[in-house]
């Protein structure tokens, strides 16, 4: 069952490559196609919400590199979590480090998204989304780690519980 769940992981973090590179071989054309029909949702959407100001169509793009790379992160630390048999009930030690392989991984699909841009008709290679990337990439691993100590900080909840249980019934 184990290698069942990390197949599917892996899966899903491949799946999410793929998406991030599809959309970096769309042409300018069809990028701005794309953008243009999220703001004119994401601004519909806001202002349902009572927004009194548009929301820039820069301000869109900028949000959906982040928003791509932090849970690419977030993926690449699920894998190494499980790949590496991370537990939260343990302690948070050494092997727990590989969680910042995400990082380097996260910096250099950016990268490679960035040079996909480049040799797409109307695209360009822009350093700053790398920056983007990399800071959503960073948002992404640091969520993982909260809610990984979260549920370390549970699970010593109940072990604490448990031997308190079994102390006052001896």
């Amino acid at each position: 069952m184990k290698h069942v769940v990390r197949a599917i992981a892996l899966i899903l973090t491949l799946l999410w490559i793929a998406f991030i590179f599809g959309n970096s071989l769309d042409s300018g054309a069809e990028s701005s196609a794309k953008s243009s029909t999220v703001h004119e949702v994401v601004n519909e959407l806001a202002a349902s919400l009572g927004a009194k100001e548009e929301i820039s169509e820069k301000t869109i793009r900028t949000s959906a590199h982040f928003a791509e790379f932090a849970v690419l992160s977030l993926l690449f630390c699920i894998d190494a979590a499980l790949f590496f048999s991370l537990s939260p009930a343990r302690r948070f030690g050494r092997d727990h480090l590989s969680l910042l392989l995400s990082l380097p991984v996260a910096l250099l699909t950016a990268g490679i998204d960035e040079w996909l841009q480049r040799i797409s008709p109307g695209r360009a290679c822009q350093f700053i989304d790398v920056l983007v990337d990399f800071a959503g990439a960073i948002c992404g691993m640091l969520f993982f780690v909260l809610v990984f100590a979260f549920i370390r900080l549970i699970a010593f909840a109940k072990q604490k519980k448990k031997e308190e249980n079994e102390n006052t019934s001896t």
